[in-house]
């Protein structure tokens, strides 16, 4: 079973690729024009998803109070 992170990347990979290619009776053609800018959506996709990735690490890591002193007592 798929997790919920690889279900959304995988349909962001698809609407990259369907938003640069031509349907064609054959399959799809992908422009020599369109190559680059392609290249492109992808790196923005995966640098997207690194930063995503260590901002959701940094938060795991401070814990569910950051700004909160360890020493205070709950108020609930």
């Amino acid at each position: 079973m798929t997790g919920i992170f690889e279900s959304i990347t995988r349909v962001a990979i698809e609407e990259i690729l369907m938003s640069y290619t031509r349907k064609s009776k054959f399959g799809y053609i992908l422009p020599e024009e369109s190559l680059s800018e392609l290249s492109d959506e992808i790196v923005n996709l995966v640098v997207t998803s690194r930063n995503l990735k260590e901002a959701g690490d940094k938060l795991l890591a401070q814990g569910v109070n950051p700004g909160r002193n360890q020493n205070q007592s709950s108020k609930f």
